[in-house]
Formats: structure tokens, sequence, C-alpha cells
């Protein structure tokens, strides 16, 4: 650790190692530590669900996923739960773009005979206009479901430490600096607009965008982390603790609907592999055109598809995890 002066009070304030910003313990003015300047964007989110208030939300969310046990309200116990503040550069990007490409359509030849259909290349352009807040997480230590959470920020508060100590929360420190927020950011909107371009267009030629950056702040957001038992065995959960929001969950599931689960998809992939193969089968052999081989294919895999996710939840001997965020 080094220490700086509160460029507000003169305080000195202890700078923990790969910290970028830095609050002050006297009269809560958030620093950043590189400049010295105060940031004057920095808020808080006051905590509205105190643990058990997201414990109940918790079990009445968890509860209603299938296959989920009828007495886990009843018999759900916490065994351990702890209240962090996780930092979030939030920036809001304004983005224009005007993009040209090529999109594929059908030329048709002749009549009646799919096996006449061609594809031509036709060129198209467009313009795209998005406004997004873009959350960046500010600390690597976040776990993997906050990293692309939506933060609610409506109700945000100029930051405080007393919001912090009164609720005996942690405060993790920001390590990611306002500049480099914003250049992620900026990638980010950058392929998002690639995105949307992509649903008009098949391929891209050109994109040409223009970004700007109305606001930007330092926000940090009260977390609960919780761990149940129920049956001997022990679960996790996070719940934004200023929304309610369960942001994720693990929960038993019942050996009744693994079973259930797993017959699904077995019938899946019997009756989806035998009926795309057999209109592969008639395509080849029986029909002129392809037509039939096309649609025995995308019925097949797509058979097969539900057949994997029945079947890999099936074998999931632990927890299934959810998100509600």
């Amino acid at each position: 650790m080094s220490d700086i002066s509160c460029p507000n009070c003169d305080g000195p304030i202890e700078v923990p190692h790969d910290s970028s910003t830095v609050v002050c313990p006297y009269c809560s003015t958030t620093v950043q530590v590189r400049t010295g300047e105060i940031l004057k964007e920095s808020y808080v989110m006051r905590l509205q669900y105190s643990l058990d208030d997201s414990w109940a939300k918790m079990l009445s969310w968890a509860s209603k996923q299938l296959g989920a046990p009828k007495d886990l309200e009843q018999k759900a116990k916490i065994v351990e739960s702890k209240l962090v503040y996780y930092p979030f550069w939030v920036v809001e990007v304004e983005a224009k773009a005007d993009y040209m490409g090529t999109q594929s359509k059908p030329d048709f030849e002749g009549k009646g005979r799919f096996s006449g259909v061609k594809w031509k290349d036709v060129s198209e352009d467009g313009r795209i206009d998005l406004e997004k807040d873009v959350f960046v997480p500010a600390n690597t230590r976040m776990p993997e479901s906050l990293l692309n959470y939506q933060v609610p920020v409506k109700r945000k508060e100029f930051f405080d430490k007393d919001l912090v100590a009164e609720t005996a929360g942690s405060l993790l420190p920001t390590q990611l600096e306002r500049d480099a927020a914003i250049e992620s950011a900026k990638r980010g909107m950058n392929s998002l607009l690639r995105e949307e371009a992509l649903k008009e267009v098949d391929s891209i030629r050109s994109l040409n965008s223009e970004l700007s950056i109305p606001a930007v702040f330092l926000v940090h957001v009260p977390v609960w982390h919780i761990k149940y038992d129920f049956s001997i065995r022990k679960y996790d959960a996070i719940v934004d603790g200023a929304s309610g929001r369960v942001i994720s969950l693990k929960f038993p599931r019942k050996l009744a609907f693994r079973a259930m689960t797993m017959f699904g998809g077995l019938v899946h992939l019997g009756a989806g592999g035998g009926a795309g193969l057999l209109l592969v089968y008639l395509g080849l052999t029986r029909f002129d055109g392809i037509f039939p081989t096309v649609a025995g294919i995308a019925f097949g895999l797509g058979m097969l598809a539900f057949a994997f996710r029945f079947i890999s939840t099936a074998l999931t001997l632990e927890a299934e995890e959810e998100g509600a965020g």
C-alpha cells in the first residue's frame, strides 16, 4: 500500500495495490490515484434488501424452477453469507454507423423445381443509430455471473462511505481506470454495431462508426453472496441487494426430474435422428430436388440439439445453475 492526500480535505488515504480510484475515509471523496483528481461522478446503490429479504426472494424464485424440490423453502438453511459492494463503470455511448455489405437472395429460374434455385449477392447499405449504457466491471475479482450484469442504477446516490459501513459490507477496490473503461465500452459498442449490421446483410464490406460519450460514472452495487444447505449438500446464490434480482443461483434437482429429462432426451435423439436420416435418404434417392435433403439435415440437427440439452441436464449430478438477471 501507499498513501496520498485527499485533494478535498487533505486527509491521508491508503491506496491498496492495483487501485485506480480510492475513497477518502474522512470526507467520502472519490479520488483518481494516478492524477490526484476528484471523481465527481461517483455513486453507490443503497442496500434495499437485507439478508433475510434477499434470502426470501431467492427461495421464492428457486422454488418455481423446473425440477426444484417442493420442500426447498422449508428445509434450506443459510450457512454462510457476505455483502460485497462491487464497482462498475457505467459508460453512456451514442453511436451512429453507416454500413455497406452484400445479401444473398434467391434468383429463381424455371418453374416448380427447387433444383433451379440460384443465389446472387445483392449490395445493400444502411444506417444504425444506437444509444446504450455499457457496464464495465472495474475489478478483476468479480464473479463470472457479474461480468455481463446490467446494473439497475436509477436510484443511485452520491457515494458516501457511511452507506457502506452501516450495512457491514466490504468495498471492493476500483482497479480499472476511467479512460480504460471508456475504451472497453467503445469496443463493445463497435461489436454491437457489427452484430446489428449482420442482421441486415450476410457480409460487411465497410462499417464506418461515430461514437460519442455523453456521460461516464462509477457506481458501487451491493451484492449478497449466500451459501445454503439442503439435504446435506451446499449450494451458492448471488443476489443484487439493491434491486433484489437473483443474479446467479445453484439449486438441487429432483431425481425424478432428471430421469424424466433423460427419457425426453433419448426420445428426441431417436425420433429426430431417425426422421432426419429418412428425409435425407428420400431427398438423395427418390426426389429430384434439394428440399427433402436440406429439411432432413436441418430437422435432424435441431432434434439432436434438443436431445443433447435434455441429456446433459439429466447427467448433471450437481446443482443446476440459473440466472434471473
